[in-house]
């Protein structure tokens, strides 16, 4: 188990083995170190052994509660015999569960230079920028295997939607290919989901209007105010993106287009603050995520960054905690998304309301978050099938000649399987959101005793903190919870 303190000072527990939280009081902890030996005492010499420790009663009834609480524990190990798959497994997988989005990275190019890119030098385990552009020959097979793999899939998964997203680099750099990709599948297949992340500098007011005729979700990279977006987003000569991204999306916002988001990013110098009041603006889209640079893939980003920093960004962070929660009305019927609602409104819920593990029903796939190679699949401008646009490109799992490889989606998995060698002890791996891009560099698939050293402290961080919210505001918690909202209706 894993024990944590709320700000009130009580004490709960994570319990790994059934996938629940429980009261955990000290009583509790006395009476558990005693009966955890390999020959635990009886109900009344723990009784006994406590007595100058903690009142009768409350022993009693830990002892009690202990005993009833190991008999309803599942009687099988956390996780079940793990199999290496074949291909009759992943064909299986994929047909019902896969294929959700075919994402065609269009270009290795940008216009932009932005600090904390994934390509830029501080992500040494990533492509780095080139000039390469996909063709449409190229694309073409890609969206002709995609619409393939989703016809074989029909009878498992008849409802599934198609999705294509278009990546860079920056996709408008390759906008003519984008258009006929468009035009092809409208002519040659049925309706589609399709989306951009764009970072809307090239987002003129022709192809603002060609995107909204053709139903694109549009996600525009943008950080919040001139100054703090300015600080990472620029030009290759050093000058900042923020007006030209404004006067491109202004056009879409007056025309009152609703697939319009903001994906905003902070790093330890942001002034989140500054940056909740600016996507409250009524000309700005709404927040879809907000994500903090990341740290990992072998990250040296925040090596620039001092303690100081370190600690005034935590800083603002608790700030921006009591100021959310104590404007919970307001937040309650607003009428868009805030990077605020992202790090506060629906972190503490999913915390205690997620989806959690009861049973590893997936023996192919026990570990972690990761997916089934081929969930999802990105192509690179040459062909190259790859897991997602996150990872090193070393991991290839296809291409658009041959298809997906089943061979390579086994080998991946085989050996991501024996990275995880400190899964099976790991004391919140039902609560485990990593997935492939926290372990591969470049050719090799690091294991998991290298990389998650910290994941139970910071797991019982977040417990702690959406435990002390939900006891301060127990009506938010219910009422900004689905599943909760739907227990109550029918209670």
């Amino acid at each position: 188990m894993i024990e944590f303190r709320t700000k009130n000072g009580n004490m709960y527990a994570w319990d790994n083995e059934v996938g629940l939280f429980i009261p955990f009081s000290h009583a509790m902890r006395g009476v558990l170190n005693k009966i955890s030996n390999h020959n635990p005492p009886s109900r009344e010499e723990v009784i006994w052994q406590l007595k100058n420790e903690f009142p009768e009663e409350d022993v009693e009834f830990c002892y009690d509660w202990l005993n009833k609480w190991n008999r309803i524990k599942l009687k099988k190990p956390n996780y079940p015999e793990i199999h290496d798959p074949d291909k009759g497994d992943i064909e299986k997988y994929l047909l019902k569960r896969g294929f959700t989005q075919l994402l065609l990275g269009v270009t290795e190019d940008c216009n932009l230079r932005c600090k904390y890119c994934i390509y830029s030098d501080f992500y040494k385990h990533s492509r780095g920028y080139s000039e390469k552009y996909m063709n449409f020959f190229t694309a073409k097979k890609a969206i002709d295997n995609y619409f393939s793999l989703l016809e074989m899939g029909k009878r498992f998964n008849p409802l599934r939607r198609p999705t294509i997203g278009f990546y860079g680099g920056e996709p408008l750099l390759n906008f003519k290919l984008i258009e006929k990709c468009v035009n092809y599948i409208e002519q040659n297949y049925y309706k589609t989901m399709f989306v951009m992340t764009t970072n809307g500098c090239l987002l003129d007011e022709e192809k603002a209007k060609w995107l909204m005729k053709h139903d694109f979700m549009i996600i525009v990279s943008l950080d919040g105010p001139e100054q703090e977006h300015n600080r990472n987003r620029i030009y290759a000569n050093g000058r900042g993106t923020f007006k030209d991204i404004m006067k491109n999306i202004r056009p879409i916002m007056k025309a009152d287009y609703k697939k319009i988001y903001s994906l905003p990013v902070y790093d330890w110098r942001t002034d989140i603050l500054k940056q909740e009041e600016f996507f409250n603006l009524k000309d700005i889209p709404q927040t879809m995520a907000v994500s903090q640079v990341s740290d990992y893939a072998g990250s040296e980003y925040y090596d620039q960054f001092t303690e100081e920093d370190r600690v005034a960004h935590f800083s603002k962070i608790e700030e921006g905690k009591i100021q959310y929660y104590q404007n919970l009305d307001h937040h309650r019927f607003k009428e868009k998304n805030t990077p605020f609602d992202a790090l506060f409104g629906t972190a503490p819920g999913n915390e205690l309301f997620g989806s959690i593990s009861i049973f590893h029903s997936d023996p192919i796939r026990p570990f972690t978050s990761a997916c089934i190679p081929g969930t999802k699949i990105f192509v690179d401008v040459d062909g190259i099938y790859h897991l997602c646009e996150r990872v090193p490109y070393s991991f290839p799992i296809g291409n658009v000649d041959e298809g997906l490889n089943l061979d390579k989606i086994i080998k991946l998995i085989i050996n991501y399987n024996k990275a995880m060698n400190k899964c099976e002890e790991c004391k919140v791996s039902r609560k485990c959101n990593f997935c492939y891009q926290m372990f591969m560099t470049d050719c090799t698939i690091s294991n998991s005793s290298e990389v998650c050293n910290e994941i139970e402290t910071l797991r019982k961080n977040s417990f702690s903190s959406a435990f002390s919210i939900a006891e301060k505001f127990p009506d938010f918690i219910e009422n900004s919870n689905p599943r909760h909202m739907n227990i109550k209706k029918y209670r």
